[in-house]
């Protein structure tokens, strides 16, 4: 996994507060925050590992940073916040209904490390795919130490 500070996503422009974050099993690619692209990048290559959750993702099934508006409203769309990661969208839709492929343990790493699961959502919809990370970037600092520390992949002695 390799953090790429001048390769933005077309739907990033070219803000200078984005990195994209780069998937070293998949190769996808993900326009995020810079300030939280340790930890996302530490989290995607945990999701991947056959050590860690074991879910690989699909590139170009997966995004981060858009700034497209909500489809309902002319409101910001969560993600042009660039706080959010959609894994394999097609495979975890937006939905009614129960029907998903993302790992739930996946979900409970991801959780404890700040960000929130829409699959937890209390509606009668859940966005299965997303994840928004609901800190403070002081806790985005201490939560990438910690998931360097815990998620690093397991060396053979």
């Amino acid at each position: 996994m390799f953090i790429d500070l001048d390769d933005f996503s077309h739907t990033a422009g070219d803000r200078p507060d984005l990195a994209t974050v780069v998937a070293n099993r998949s190769g996808t690619s993900i326009a995020v925050r810079t300030a939280l692209a340790t930890l996302i990048c530490t989290l995607i290559d945990w999701t991947e590992r056959e050590d860690g959750g074991n879910y690989p993702l699909k590139p170009g099934d997966c995004g981060g940073c858009d700034r497209h508006p909500i489809t309902v409203s002319d409101t910001a769309f969560n993600h042009s916040w660039a706080v959010d990661v959609d894994i394999n969208r097609h495979d975890n839709s937006f939905t009614m209904g129960n029907r998903h492929e993302l790992p739930t343990r996946v979900a409970r790493v991801w959780n404890q490390y700040g960000f929130a699961w829409g699959g937890d959502h209390d509606g009668p919809k859940r966005d299965w795919m997303h994840f928004e990370f609901i800190g403070t970037p002081a806790d985005a600092i201490e939560l990438s130490e910690q998931a360097m520390r815990d998620l690093a992949p397991r060396r053979s002695a």
